[in-house]
């Protein structure tokens, strides 16, 4: 299972957040990826991935360049990803499953 890890409204340092967010490298030991959120003060996310579909395209927080303003972190696998991406004629930025979110959040929001 991966680790997904946020930080908002810390004063600390970054190798201080850095450092915390390493406190669950065990629940994804394949890869890493540590961002902070530009345009808020003291927010950031890390994201331990345990690449069971994808190691490369499934990294988080995802952020694709049509969206600058939506970050996604979430745990689990969309099957229906390409059906979707198809059946609303999203153009994808990644080959992640993820991004599909995304696109449907922008396009009806919560709903």
């Amino acid at each position: 299972m991966c680790g997904i890890w946020a930080l908002f409204g810390s004063n600390d340092c970054l190798s201080v957040q850095c450092l915390s967010a390493m406190k669950i490298a065990h629940r994804g030991l394949d890869a890493f990826h540590f961002e902070n959120v530009n345009g808020y003060t003291n927010c950031c996310f890390g994201f331990h991935q345990l690449a069971v579909v994808d190691q490369l395209f499934g990294m988080q927080p995802i952020r694709v360049k049509k969206y600058p303003y939506l970050w996604l972190c979430y745990n689990g696998e969309i099957y229906n990803h390409k059906k979707l991406q198809h059946h609303f004629e999203f153009e994808y930025q990644t080959k992640g499953d993820g991004e599909i979110i995304l696109h449907l959040y922008d396009k009806g929001g919560m709903e």
